[in-house]
């Protein structure tokens, strides 16, 4: 059976995450004055997120943290020159994933926002320490131990704290970085228990509900809580749209993002109304080449094994690691 509707051209599935040429120096956002992007380059990884600093009069903050300490020593390194003399006051989370907050630590006194479902999710989330565990102790034989060495090998986790939130809010919040305002809107359960996304006038940060150049891992979903999160994006007309990971990109990209989402969503419907499981959906999507330009496409086997938990009225979705593990198997096929 081949319900896919669309048809779409190959790509290769299995790479490893390589060590990156970290950013040296903050690219300023075109048309602002405070906001700077630290933005590793590239597609088809793991673990390598956009962060945004607002420098504004003497204040600072900065919108997620690297998922290690050296990620994120390189990051403060390159923000020096900006950032003169002043202190980051305020860190905020997009959501609770380690590669947008395990580098809280490295900002001591910052207040830390989050959602209120977020920090009460911390406790799901595998500590640095415990993805060190993972990656260096699971079982190179075993699928998901061979890639999470593969893709995430590369991060030193045992030089990581867990640093939970200061200050948690729901629906709303609204902060001033010197002039600046910030606006946080919650948006989850969507990419995570606990997202928001971020406005600052015609900029839009979207944390994961927007990844520019791959498949995305959604973990919580619905998969229209996703859409419906990017629809709430382009309600706010913005000029800028940085997305979780990939390169920053207009009303446009994300509108393009939003067809593929809706057309992940239906493809996924048809094969859970005909009776497939997760992984024959997995493997019928991709008898037909489908989105060949986007990396990573093992991660859409999360975003089925998800979308049909919800669709199968089940209250719980599977855990991060039965998720990562369901991936795995699929991508070493």
């Amino acid at each position: 059976m081949r319900l896919c509707s669309r048809p779409y051209g190959g790509r290769g599935w299995v790479g490893q995450n390589a060590p990156m040429n970290l950013p040296t120096q903050l690219t300023a956002v075109p048309g602002t004055d405070d906001l700077f992007l630290w933005a590793p380059e590239g597609t088809g990884l793991w673990g390598y997120a956009n962060c945004l600093w607002v420098i504004s009069g003497s204040e600072a903050a900065v919108i997620d943290t690297p998922y290690d300490g050296p990620m994120t020593e390189a990051m403060i390194a390159a923000a020096r020159p900006r950032l003169g003399d002043r202190t980051v006051g305020t860190v905020v989370n997009t959501h609770a994933n380690g590669d947008h907050t395990f580098g809280n630590y490295l900002f001591p006194g910052a207040e830390i926002i989050a959602t209120r479902a977020a920090d009460e999710h911390l406790d799901d989330e595998p500590t640095p320490q415990e993805m060190h565990a993972l990656v260096r102790q699971s079982s190179a034989d075993a699928p998901l131990g061979r890639y999470l060495r593969e893709h995430f090998g590369v991060f030193d986790f045992a030089s990581a704290q867990l640093t939970a939130p200061t200050l948690t809010f729901s629906e709303q919040h609204t902060f001033a970085v010197g002039d600046t305002e910030v606006e946080l809107h919650e948006v989850g359960p969507a990419h995570h228990v606990g997202d928001l996304v971020v406005r600052i006038g015609d900029v839009v940060c979207t944390g994961d509900v927007f990844f520019h150049g791959d498949h995305p891992p959604h973990w919580a979903g619905p998969l229209q809580n996703v859409i419906d999160a990017c629809e709430l994006v382009l309600g706010f007309d913005p000029r800028v749209v940085i997305p979780g990971h990939g390169r920053p990109t207009d009303r446009a990209g994300l509108e393009e993002h939003l067809l593929y989402l809706r057309t992940v969503q239906r493809e996924i419907r048809l094969r859970f109304e005909a009776g497939l499981s997760a992984e024959k959906a997995m493997d019928d999507l991709f008898r037909e080449e489908f989105y060949p330009h986007l990396g990573r496409p093992e991660r859409l086997m999360i975003v089925i094994a998800v979308e049909y938990s919800h669709l199968g009225g089940r209250v719980s979705t599977p855990t991060v690691l039965e998720l990562a593990g369901q991936a795995a198997a699929w991508s070493y096929r």
